[in-house]
């Protein structure tokens, strides 16, 4: 009698392994960027639901580092700009210039202006990138430089589309939103509401008059985040210019960037 076959079994899955110590600490870093204000150390361990002490010691390696820091009146922790000069260095923020320069450089040359992509950088808009015009007389924006959220066509369209809960977290904690009144606050989170149903944006730009601000959401563009790609227009077109040929081409260029971007 011939032995039966040994049963067929599955293949093993590879090892999963845990590092407690750096996940915590990438909690911990998640956590402060995604808070409008510095965080105790206490608030810090009951959203993490971790032990003070543990936060403490997570806490002084990241501040010794030069990822966090504490503020000396409050005691509150938030991140540095660290992450974001890593990023800077990192090939894949290499990667992301070569990818949307070409469409970029193609709409500046089409509609004759400058254009830039723009994101949100906890409660400031940071601009990183510019594409100039090929024209001498043009609007440029300056790379790596912040706006307010609540000040700039970009940062209004980037909160629209936030989730509603972190949306409000972040109202509350911006000192330009605190400055405005109440009927002006209330204007402007009933503007945010209009915005979360658009993905353009096309009004006079309150910063600079005379410029026409065009701006595209770009949706999980930037590293899992949304970006905007806008386009200041200070020539004069008309309503049906810009409609059936300035907004066109713009849309199909923040099409061909993100389609790029999210094949990196």
């Amino acid at each position: 009698m011939q032995d039966s076959a040994p049963p067929a079994t599955a293949k093993s899955e590879p090892a999963k392994y845990s590092v407690p110590a750096f996940e915590q600490g990438l909690d911990l870093l998640e956590l402060l960027m995604d808070s409008p204000l510095p965080l105790s150390q206490k608030t810090i361990a009951s959203r993490m639901q971790r032990p003070v002490s543990s936060v403490f010691r997570l806490l002084n390696c990241l501040e010794q580092r030069g990822y966090v820091q504490r503020d000396p009146e409050t005691s509150g922790y938030s991140p540095t700009m660290r992450l974001y000069r890593l990023a800077h260095t990192c090939p894949a923020h290499v990667r992301f210039r070569e990818l949307a320069m070409a469409p970029m450089q193609a709409l500046a040359r089409q509609v004759g202006e400058s254009c830039h992509l723009s994101i949100r950088e906890g409660d400031r808009v940071r601009v990183i990138y510019n594409q100039p015009s090929p024209h001498m007389h043009s609007l440029n924006v300056s790379e790596d430089t912040t706006y307010s959220l609540i000040d700039t066509t970009a940062g209004k369209m980037l909160l629209a589309h936030l989730p509603a809960s972190i949306r409000d977290g972040w109202l509350a904690g911006l000192s330009d939103f605190q400055a405005l009144n109440k009927t002006q606050q209330t204007e402007l989170k009933q503007q945010l509401l209009s915005l979360q149903r658009k993905k353009v944006m096309t009004v006079p730009s309150r910063l600079t008059p005379g410029v026409l601000d065009v701006d595209v959401l770009l949706e999980d563009a930037w590293l899992g985040e949304n970006a905007v790609l806008a386009v200041p227009c200070i020539q004069k077109r008309s309503k049906t210019e810009i409609k059936t040929d300035l907004l066109p081409t713009i849309q199909d260029a923040a099409s061909q960037i993100t389609t790029l971007l999210k094949g990196m």
